[in-house]
């Protein structure tokens, strides 16, 4: 299970998993790594669209913003011998009726039964999946298929709220895979190099390895280990999440779930550089900062660490500080320096800098936010300003809302602001762009949901291209998937409670004018 996420109420809710085993044999990779790096991938915007999938219930799972690839589960056998074909929503992600099986669509057509559907990478070019028992890497650019553990050497990920034994760097250039040795299935962490193929151990230290993930930014993994009987049972056991949330495998929609603990022995958690160098305990670092690691003194300074054990002040403690943001790309720290009336400062590697707005400290069980982007909102609080603020990380300047709302997206020096209207109880929404001072109101927000692929971004039934600020078109329903073209996939049926009936189809999220 991730230990930390369960110390703070949150939960990885990964995709699509099988209930029954491929009986098609591993392949072996097909392309060097050499023709890896040079391939030109062919992507959805290169190949025409068709139905993919079967006419069976259909529940989706993931898909490529490029269109490059979809995953979705099909009950496409009367599993439960009631003379139909048919697929029912619970409410915490199960399903009843006829059992659901994952399929992988990299044309359309029928797709490929799987074992199981792990994840993407966050570039949505690798894949990593069980066939045949085996996990596999598939390299959607090349078509590659690569076998990352044989079967039963890698651990089991379908119980709620496990960690999945595979994670990503941000760009998709490093991948930790969690695999298991020898008779006594002693697990470690292997650090995978997916341009040259080369593939290192990181030490996780003493103890059991129970889970291992690699930090966003690739260059730090955490490791969660057993060192201690905790429950006095006399054997180290993972703990086991208590929970109404259904198994990894082929959810549905997840209306509600609750958690009751755990059993099992409680973990510790350690951060390790990938490069090598001491182990962090979790508890003594806030986070890593690139190659260094954010701490927290004892007099309530903030300072970073690097792999030598040399110490850089970033901020004081006269400041006391609260962390709003970590902005990763300029090594600095967006505060609340609640010893200065809630001063709103910027801090890092030479940078000391009030922005001239007090803010409110942020609620510590939110977490940090380390998120890349170049535009930040925040509240000021009264009476300063009613409105929110956009700090923009790169300039270091400050830029008022005009309009009362919610800062909702992001991208670059752009952003659409949700505006609650008072007089008639309706949403607008507003486009601003902070580098020319443009502002214009698109219109009113009828939906749910924000999704985004490059330019385009998916708003509550609006479908907007934040690269000229235009409003393309209204979305006439509430949409999961959104890609490069401005193309979702719909299905047939539409019932609320009862899996839709395949195949799905990619079709523009906004209709097109037609002419007069």
């Amino acid at each position: 299970m991730n230990f930390r996420a369960l110390l703070t109420s949150a939960l990885l809710l990964p995709a699509c998993a099988a209930q029954k085993a491929s009986t098609a044999p591993p392949s072996e990779p097909t392309v060097s790594p050499a023709q890896k790096a040079t391939a030109t991938p062919t992507t959805g915007l290169q190949r025409e669209g068709g139905p993919i999938g079967t006419p069976h219930p259909i529940v989706l799972q993931s898909a490529a913003t490029d269109g490059r690839w979809v995953v979705a589960c099909q009950a496409r056998e009367d599993t439960n011998g009631d003379g139909k074909l048919e697929v029912r929503y619970g409410m915490h992600g199960d399903t009843r009726g006829d059992a659901l099986a994952p399929y992988l669509f990299l044309e359309p057509g029928e797709g490929e039964r799987l074992d199981d559907f792990l994840t993407a990478d966050p570039t949505d070019r690798y894949l990593v999946v069980v066939r045949g028992g085996s996990l596999r890497l598939l390299d959607t650019y090349t078509r590659a298929d690569t076998e990352l553990a044989a079967p039963g050497t890698f651990p089991e990920s379908q119980a709620p709220g496990s960690a999945l034994p595979v994670s990503f760097s941000r760009d998709g250039k490093h991948l930790l895979l969690v695999v298991l040795n020898g008779p006594d299935k002693k697990a470690t962490a292997v650090l995978i190099n997916l341009a040259e193929g080369s593939r290192r151990e990181v030490r996780h230290g003493p103890g059991v390895l129970g889970e291992a993930s690699l930090d966003p930014e690739g260059g730090w993994a955490t490791f969660g280990v057993l060192t201690q009987d905790t429950d006095g049972d006399g054997q180290l056991t993972w703990p086991k999440l208590k929970t109404s949330l259904s198994p990894r495998g082929c959810r549905g929609p997840i209306l509600s779930y609750g958690q009751y603990g755990y059993t099992g022995d409680k973990p510790s958690v350690f951060l390790s550089r990938v490069s090598g160098g001491p182990l962090v305990r979790s508890e003594d670092m806030i986070l890593p900062v690139g190659d260094l690691g954010l701490r927290q003194g004892e007099q309530g300074e903030l300072f970073v660490e690097d792999a030598t054990g040399q110490r850089t002040e970033w901020v004081p403690a006269s400041c006391g500080a609260r962390i709003i943001h970590v902005d990763l790309a300029h090594q600095q720290l967006l505060v609340t320096c609640t010893a200065r009336g809630n001063a709103l400062e910027l801090h890092g590697a030479g940078v000391h800098q009030s922005l001239g707005l007090s803010v409110e400290p942020p609620n510590p069980r939110r977490g940090i936010s380390t998120e890349p982007t170049r535009l930040y909102p925040v509240t000021p609080t009264a009476p300063a300003a009613q409105n929110q603020s956009l700090v923009d990380l790169e300039t270091r300047t400050v830029h008022p809302v005009p309009m009362p709302g919610e800062v909702n997206y992001t991208d670059g020096t752009r952003a659409l602001v949700v505006q609650d209207s008072k007089a008639d109880s309706t949403q607008r929404l507003w486009f601003m762009d902070v580098a020319t001072g443009e502002q214009r109101e698109l219109g009113p927000l009828k939906g749910y949901g924000i999704r985004a692929a490059g330019k385009l971004v998916y708003i509550q039934g609006a479908l907007v291209d934040l690269s000229t600020g235009q409003l393309l078109g209204k979305v006439e329903e509430d949409i999961e998937v959104l890609d490069l073209q401005g193309r979702t996939l719909l299905a047939g049926s539409q019932e609320s409670r009862t899996a839709p009936i395949g195949p799905l189809q990619w079709t523009p999220a906004v209709a097109p004018v037609q002419p007069k």
